[in-house]
């Protein structure tokens, strides 16, 4: 199986946080060619990292401040779901600014 964030399962995706930033340029990728849906319908936004949390309709500042917190946050969590958060964090900031609130 290849090493790479998307093709491989959920076990087996045990890179650790040294290599996060490494692995967080796929999932922006996909985010750029919309691989990954992060506009509703309503205009709101959506964390597709995240498909069973309730909550899916956030403001601009919200979801950068729900992918950050994801992104940098505890250990707990696994390192590939920090990498795609980073990456959102990053698309928001880069692809996205024109949705920041003034």
């Amino acid at each position: 199986m290849e090493n790479k964030i998307g093709n491989i399962s959920e076990s087996s995706s045990d890179i650790n946080d040294s290599e996060i930033n490494d692995y967080k340029d796929k999932p922006y990728e996909e985010l750029k060619k919309g691989t990954y849906r992060v506009k509703n319908g309503d205009g709101s936004l959506r964390c597709p990292f995240c498909p069973r949390k309730k909550k899916q309709h956030f403001k601009y500042t919200d979801l950068l401040q729900h992918a950050s917190k994801v992104g940098l946050g505890t250990a707990w969590r696994k390192p590939k779901l920090k990498a795609q958060h980073l990456a959102l964090a990053v698309y928001l900031t880069s692809d996205l600014a024109n949705e920041a609130e003034g």
